[in-house]
């Protein structure tokens, strides 16, 4: 015990103030030594570092999906493309080969739970005196019809969605030579979703596994095709994918967070 000299209370030998009158006990006051930094500080700062740019980018790529999805999509949760126009002297205009050939059980896993994925296409014809076909066909079912006739294929869409969306991007096609249609597209019956009009029509395609063509025509099958066309596509689980980005940037910045304060903290005196 240490008696205070000014009013004679008993305090505790640790005491640096007295506990009645404040009187200071002691003059000499103990100040922790500040530790060396060692290898396991630094290691532990530089990985809570790594956590903190890891939140960054997960949290900015979880940003950018919200935004896109807010932004981009219509009512229906499709994520469009502002219009843009197609035209070619040619009888049609085919996409290259689109193929869905997925490992089955990946396929099976999203067919459960609402589909794989989904397209949208928008197309008006820009002559009002010829009716506009669009039609997705099996390679398999459509190649003998296809392949003789002459087309433009398209090669690239720059779908960069800035260029896109604001309708700067360029189309690149390859001229197929050939010969007219041997009959008008709506004679065959092999179109696994197909519209026919003059006027603003939409069609909505969830491919299953295969290869495909998409193709777009006169009705009639006559040379000359000009559209507006806008695309749009719905991808499962987008807005939850932004959600979970979120979550876990949130997460490990915070884990950051905790070891770079606390490793700091220790190697202060």
């Amino acid at each position: 015990m240490v008696t205070c000299p000014k009013c004679g209370e008993e305090n505790r030998k640790e005491a640096i103030y007295c506990r009645n009158c404040g009187e200071r006990l002691q003059s000499n006051i103990y100040v922790k030594r500040r530790e060396p930094w060692g290898i396991i500080h630094i290691g532990i700062l530089i990985i809570s570092v790594l956590f903190l740019i890891t939140s960054f980018g997960l949290i900015m790529g979880g940003t950018s999906i919200r935004s896109i999805q807010e932004l981009m999509t219509d009512e229906e949760g499709f994520i469009m493309s502002s219009t843009k126009q197609l035209q070619v002297p040619s009888y049609a205009i085919i996409t290259e080969e689109i193929d869905f050939n997925i490992n089955p059980t990946t396929w099976r896993f999203f067919e459960r739970r609402g589909g794989f994925l989904k397209f949208k296409l928008i197309t008006e014809s820009n002559d009002p005196e010829k009716e506009l076909f669009i039609g997705v066909a099996r390679r398999e079912d459509a190649f003998n019809y296809v392949n003789p006739m002459e087309y433009h294929e398209i090669r690239e869409i720059k779908l960069g969605w800035e260029e896109w969306y604001n309708g700067t991007s360029e189309t690149t096609y390859i001229l197929h030579q050939g010969e007219p249609p041997s009959v008008p597209p709506t004679v065959h019956s092999f179109w696994v979703v197909q519209g026919i009009s003059a006027e603003l029509q939409t069609i909505i395609w969830e491919p299953q596994a295969g290869n495909y063509y998409l193709v777009m025509m006169n009705a009639d099958g006559t040379p000359t095709i000009s559209a507006d066309v806008k695309l749009g596509v719905q991808l499962p689980f987008f807005g939850g994918i932004g959600n979970i980005l979120l979550v876990t940037g949130i997460f490990i910045g915070a884990i950051g967070i905790v070891m770079l304060y606390f490793t700091i903290k220790r190697n202060r005196p």
